[in-house]
Formats: structure tokens, sequence, C-alpha cells
């Protein structure tokens, strides 16, 4: 059986937008994400954020990392969508 580890890293523009809807050290820092085998995909959008606070963040990037054995780390790079004019 393989051990998978989730990792979330925001881009710059994501990171800044993730502080103002849930600073740090508040109570309602968490986040939940979907079990590993519903993971989304890149392009996908998640809607992250506090209840009637949430906003959208697009997954811009997926990787995969083997780190050993049956040991794998799976890491999400979250941006914020493109404004459409």
């Amino acid at each position: 059986m393989s051990n998978i580890q989730l990792d979330i890293e925001w881009t710059e523009a994501a990171s800044r937008k993730i502080e103002k809807l849930m600073p740090r050290g508040g109570q309602e820092a968490f986040l939940a994400l979907p079990p590993v085998e519903c993971l989304p995909m890149e392009g996908d959008v998640l809607f992250l954020g506090p209840d009637g606070k949430q906003q959208p963040f697009i997954v811009a990037e997926r990787q995969y990392h083997h780190d050993g054995e049956a040991d794998w780390t799976i890491i999400l790079i979250l941006d914020v969508p493109q404004a459409t004019h």
C-alpha cells in the first residue's frame, strides 16, 4: 500500500488572496480538500475560504514526487483565475 502525502503550494497572487480570506493564526485556517482519489486536475477550479466567502482558485499545476519505496507526495499549485474581459 502506498503512503501518499498532499501538499498545497500557492503562486504569489494566490498566496495574497488566501491570506486576505484566511489570515494566519485565524481559527478558520483549515482548508478541506477531497480525498486523494478525487483530487482535481490542472485547470480545475476550487472554491476555498470560510463559509460564505469562498473564492475561486485554479489548479495551475499538479506534480508527483516519488519519495522512495511506496511514499509519494502530490503537490497542487494553486493560482487565481485570470480575469475575463
